[in-house]
């Protein structure tokens, strides 16, 4: 992500229905899969921070954010003072001892311009994880998807649901859930996209609509919205297309 846009990232972080709508669903399906009290929760990508207190509610024994912009991690501390925090490459191994953590959560971290092997990443997220511990994975979903924010978070690549299930079983994890989520926002996004190509003029970096802080009514509209869908995808109605992909996996 550009760094003029990471305090505009965390100003909204708290209150967004979607990033809201994200960490409950999270929450739901980690619950659902046996993760409990005392666990310990490593972020991989954490960014400002919006999903280190994702396990609050379950006392977590430790949480780690491991980034490696220090814009970011300055940021993240202030979300989660009693967080531990890494600053660290993605592409080199991860500086934690094998089989610590109960549970890893990345979040639309591998779609990103400078990672340089997806599967590297999610290989060295089970080597830190313990026998059984669990990932929670979500991107952001279809090509034809792509849009301002895209260019903003210097996003290299998209995903279907079938080919990412593919490169997790190949990391050696047994995926337990997926589906696709936020519905109903893939045809707004096609919309406003037709929109701007007639218009040909595109916005600006700091005027991209998912940065903005919205209206209480309407981002309170949204959030209700996604979270009808949310408890139809986490009793796994399948979804044939949504913004956003999310995989809950286990380690063999």
């Amino acid at each position: 992500m550009r760094s003029e846009l990471y305090q505009q990232v965390f100003s909204v972080q708290t209150t967004h229905w979607w990033g809201r709508n994200r960490r409950k669903l999270s929450l739901d399906l980690l619950k659902k899969f046996g993760v409990g009290a005392g666990a310990r929760h490593l972020d991989v990508g954490c960014g400002t921070g919006q999903n280190l207190r994702l396990l609050d509610s379950l006392n977590p024994a430790q949480v780690v954010g491991i980034d490696l912009s220090p814009i970011a991690l300055e940021l993240a501390r202030r979300a989660c003072p009693h967080c531990e925090f890494v600053r660290a490459d993605l592409n080199r191994a991860l500086p934690f001892a094998d089989q610590h953590f109960d549970v890893a959560t990345i979040f639309n971290v591998l779609y990103h311009r400078w990672v340089e092997s997806e599967l590297a990443v999610l290989t060295e997220a089970r080597r830190v994880l313990r026998p059984g511990g669990l990932l929670l994975i979500t991107e952001p979903a279809f090509p034809t998807l792509a849009r301002e924010i895209d260019i903003i978070d210097m996003a290299a690549r998209r995903y279907r649901l079938r080919p990412f299930l593919d490169l997790l079983r190949a990391a050696a994890f047994d995926v337990v859930f997926s589906n696709y989520f936020t519905s109903f926002g893939a045809p707004i996004i096609l919309g406003m996209k037709a929109i701007k190509a007639l218009a040909k003029k595109p916005a600006p970096a700091a005027e991209v609509a998912d940065m903005r802080p919205m209206h209480p009514l309407l981002n309170g509209a949204l959030y209700g919205a996604a979270r009808i869908e949310a408890r139809l995808v986490q009793a796994g109605v399948p979804m044939p297309f949504g913004t956003t992909l999310i995989c809950v996996a286990r380690r063999r």
